[in-house]
């Protein structure tokens, strides 16, 4: 969970939000939000928070926060971590949210990094990082598994597979192949080239939806959207 902390900015509750509610709708992260009076009042809740927001008069306090944050630092339990810390406007300004989301999809990408699942495969239970993954293929009544650095087969269905990895920017655009849209390349016509220069199918039934869905990952990225092919 994304731990959220206002500190006297209650103007910026609803829309900070928002902003995080329409981001990270379509992953599995949740986010809560606490709302604090004073400095004293954030301290004294002893919480880890992923983000901080402090209204502009705490300014005054900034030498507390900073003595806080050194103290908080060098424990060795619980050492209260902030990992994003501003002061800002009440109501938030623009640019202090495209700030925000920033730090938000960084912290995605990481977790997605990091995040690995354990598959029984040919060569044994292998635990592979989901972000290394380029393709999941039905072949021959297995499933095979293509990393940027093996191969493996396992006794699956992709609909097990895709239950499993759907949430994390996997998406079916052939009935035998999931495919991770981050090591996508191009898409033209119906074929899929990935990263590594392979090519995967793109059938016309799951044209639409399939473009629709790279398109959105694309834009959620601030990559740019190629033209249609």
């Amino acid at each position: 969970m994304l731990k959220v902390a206002l500190c006297n900015c209650p103007n910026s509750k609803k829309i900070i939000d928002e902003k995080i509610t329409a981001f990270v709708g379509s992953s599995d992260m949740s986010h809560k939000i606490f709302e604090f009076n004073t400095f004293e009042d954030f301290i004294s809740a002893g919480l880890i928070f992923d983000l901080c927001f402090f209204g502009q008069n705490l300014r005054k306090d900034m030498s507390a926060l900073l003595e806080y944050l050194e103290k908080a630092s060098s424990a060795k339990s619980d050492p209260k971590k902030l990992n994003f810390i501003t002061f800002v406007d009440d109501p938030i300004s623009d640019s202090d949210c495209e700030n925000m989301i920033d730090f938000i999809r960084r912290n995605l990408e990481q977790s997605s990094m990091s995040l690995a699942v354990e598959f029984l495969t040919d060569k044994g239970l292998r635990s592979i990082a989901l972000n290394k993954i380029l393709v999941f293929e039905f072949f021959d009544r297995k499933v095979k598994i293509k990393s940027q650095e093996n191969e493996f087969a396992c006794n699956d269905t992709l609909r097990n597979v895709m239950n499993l990895v759907g949430s994390h920017d996997f998406h079916q655009p052939h009935k035998s192949f999931i495919v991770n849209l981050k090591h996508i390349t191009s898409i033209k016509n119906y074929v899929i080239t990935m990263n590594d220069g392979s090519v995967i199918p793109l059938s016309q039934k799951k044209s639409n939806e399939f473009r629709t869905v790279y398109k959105a990952y694309l834009e959620s990225h601030n990559v740019h959207v190629p033209k249609k092919k």
